[in-house]
């Protein structure tokens, strides 16, 4: 009975904190999403796809913290409510405790996180990656709102269209002006559409005609025309980040690069740090009785920052090469649990 007390006190707020940081962390994201759906960059239910994307890849960054947090208040309003001193005087010690949080709440959580690190984040940054890709190459025909002028800051040009036809995928009453080598081309056209040709996507004006303006007047050309495409190009994943955040652990472990490797091992060791915390959460809550709770609750904040600053520090100095693999942040972590079992058994 006390073992699913004690799993149920620490597990409902890590739930509800997961949730509620989740929540804050894709608000956040929200803007400039919806920024880019509104303006007809991205499709009306990208935010959804994208969303659904980025929760995988936010989540392991929230578990360590949210259990921590979640373990702290929960352990430190036993100790405030006498629930502590009355286990103690049954024989339940603090080592007790310790041996259930870890055993029952953090192992799962840490668990739960493993399987985020190690396959569905990763297979979530891909998948983003490409939706985004997906996204940003759509034709010019979906995006361009008719009634409004669209910039294409890759070919220096300025598109306008009074009217569309999203059956046929064509623009209707389509004016283009574009800047070439300090000239400015003028397009007029009645109608234009997206080919694709050679993997390659063109923006096609047809019956048009092209006015070309320089500052020399002679320079000044007018052209009619039956076909003008206009090449578009397209967006590619060329990122050494992405690319890492979405490979695979074994393929990150088998590369000949340091840092790789290193982010194969940071994929194990994040996860590890959870109980690490709930051997710390048990030792900054033994408390008296009516102590105020903010106390351990604070100080476990602090010590957090503390503790995940030191293993970043660490991490990043591996990657750079600065330490040798073999000094990554396990013995970190190792070094933080053992003394926070010696207060919990001096406590004891």
């Amino acid at each position: 009975m006390f073992t699913w007390y004690l799993c149920r006190e620490i597990l409902k707020p890590f739930i509800l904190i997961t949730a509620i940081l989740s929540a804050l962390l894709v608000a956040g994201e929200m803007s400039d999403i919806l920024g880019r759906v509104v303006s007809g960059q991205y499709s009306d239910w990208a935010i959804v796809a994208i969303i659904g994307y980025q929760l995988p890849i936010l989540i392991p960054e929230l578990l360590p913290a949210a259990f921590f947090l979640a373990a702290l208040t929960s352990l430190n309003r036993m100790s405030e409510e006498s629930e502590r001193i009355v286990l103690h005087a049954i024989g339940q010690s603090d080592s007790g405790i310790l041996v259930k949080v870890i055993g029952y709440t953090a192992i799962p959580a840490m668990v739960v996180m493993l399987l985020f690190t190690h396959w569905l984040t990763p297979l979530a940054e891909g998948s983003l990656t490409r939706y985004i890709i997906e996204q940003q190459n759509r034709p010019l025909t979906d995006i361009v709102t008719p009634g409004e002028f669209f910039s294409l800051n890759k070919r220096e040009t300025t598109l306008y269209a009074r009217r569309s036809n999203p059956a046929e995928g064509t623009l209707l009453s389509v004016f283009m002006v574009r800047v070439d080598d300090g000239r400015i081309a003028v397009n007029t056209a009645p109608s234009a559409r997206i080919e694709n040709q050679l993997q390659r996507q063109y923006l096609t004006l047809f019956n048009g005609a092209q006015r070309v303006f320089s500052l020399e007047p002679d320079d000044t050309e007018q052209i009619n025309y039956r076909q003008f495409a206009l090449y578009i190009p397209s967006v590619e994943a060329d990122s050494a980040s992405a690319s890492k955040d979405a490979a695979s652990t074994s393929t990150l472990w088998n590369s000949s690069h340091r840092s790789l490797r290193s982010e194969a091992i940071n994929r194990t060791l994040l996860p590890a740090l959870i109980p690490v915390l709930a051997v710390w959460a048990v030792a900054l809550t033994r408390v008296k009785p009516r102590k105020g709770r903010v106390g351990a609750v604070a100080l476990g904040i602090v010590l957090y920052i503390l503790i995940t600053f030191g293993q970043r520090t660490l991490q990043t100095s591996v990657e750079k090469g600065q330490l040798p693999l073999l000094a990554s942040p396990w013995w970190y972590l190792l070094f933080l649990a053992g003394i926070a079992l010696l207060l919990v058994r001096r406590r004891a």
